[in-house]
């Protein structure tokens, strides 16, 4: 029995309970009541609100405990199925649904531990190749400069050839630490670090960058960081996967909305299987209460919206160095 149904037969048996109270008893009604008619009346009422009350009560009862199983869940870990209700499918719809909630946000929830597991064995492995093949051949090289001055031929020159050399692996030291924590964004502000993100990109791949930046309100640390991390990620991919030779970096603010725009004329998407980089854009974007689509366009290559609703950010500050 549907939960309508239940709902009608209940409400139905109080009428006739009423009416069959009326019926079966000798009473009669006169005008004006007398009070003894009158209290009458009232029992009667009260008897068959009473009925009432418990026939509802005892109909909705399993939808009572499939709320109160919701919301005596304190938090995704410890959420369990819902076990289902014979015979009321409406209620069984409800509980399908929830269960389906919870099994999907496990599923997703699974993936992205898995994407931010795999994202900073990535960026380990990153910084392992940049600090032993750049940095640490460098000071090799400057160290075995140094031992050489001992033999006194030509010591100048191995000393300026040593100096050169630690002033490199400092350059790139500084470059790890600003890739790891863009500092320009929190000196200069959020435009500052994309057009120096867009002007870095294109000396490095040779894609041309057009920009198309204003001035935005302060969005807060975690914000900023948020989207400029995802205009990296999508730059990075617009040069490595879709091949693009010209890319459009835009950011505007239309009242409390701001939106980030990466488009590249690259391969575009073609059905290809959203890998670690993909999955923490979403994160971010999430992180920060963001919606971020990712989308063919439709004269060729890939579009990255990111929109941003100011009232929906989540509070925070600058931290502290």
């Amino acid at each position: 029995m549907s939960l309508q149904q239940r709902v009608w037969a209940m409400v139905s048996g109080a009428f006739l309970s009423m009416n069959l109270l009326i019926v079966a008893t000798p009473l009669t009604g006169s005008w004006p009541p007398k009070p003894w008619e009158t209290a009458c009346s009232l029992t009667g009422v009260i008897i068959v609100s009473i009925i009432s009350w418990r026939a509802i009560e005892r109909g909705f009862a399993p939808v009572q405990k499939a709320a109160r199983q919701i919301a005596e869940t304190p938090n995704l870990d410890d959420a369990a199925p819902i076990q289902a209700v014979p015979d009321m499918p409406d209620l069984d719809s409800i509980v399908g649904a929830h269960n389906e909630l919870v099994e999907r946000l496990w599923s997703q929830r699974r993936a992205t531990l898995t994407a931010l597991i795999e994202g900073q064995e990535l960026e380990r492995a990153r910084l392992s190749r940049e600090l032993h093949d750049q940095i640490g051949q460098t000071l090799t090289y400057a160290l075995l400069l140094l031992h050489s001055i001992q033999d006194g031929a030509d010591q100048e020159q191995k000393v300026a050839m040593a100096q050169e050399a630690v002033r490199t692996s400092l350059q790139e030291v500084r470059g790890l630490a600003a890739d790891l924590r863009p500092s320009v964004l929190s000196d200069l502000g959020l435009v500052a670090a994309l057009t120096s993100l867009a002007t870095a990109h294109a000396e490095a791949t040779g894609v041309v960058v057009r920009r198309d930046l204003q001035p935005v309100p302060d969005l807060g640390w975690a914000a900023q960081l948020g989207v400029y991390r995802i205009a990296q990620e999508a730059l990075t991919n617009s040069a490595k996967h879709a091949q693009a030779s010209t890319v459009t970096l835009s950011l505007h603010c239309d009242q409390d909305t701001v939106r980030l725009v990466i488009a590249d004329d690259g391969r575009g998407l073609q059905g290809s299987t959203p890998g670690t980089g993909l999955a923490g854009m979403h994160d971010r974007a999430r992180y920060i209460n963001a919606q971020l689509t990712i989308t063919d366009n439709p004269g060729g290559g890939t579009r990255v919206e990111l929109r941003i609703d100011r009232a929906t950010l989540p509070h925070d500050t600058l931290p502290e160095d």
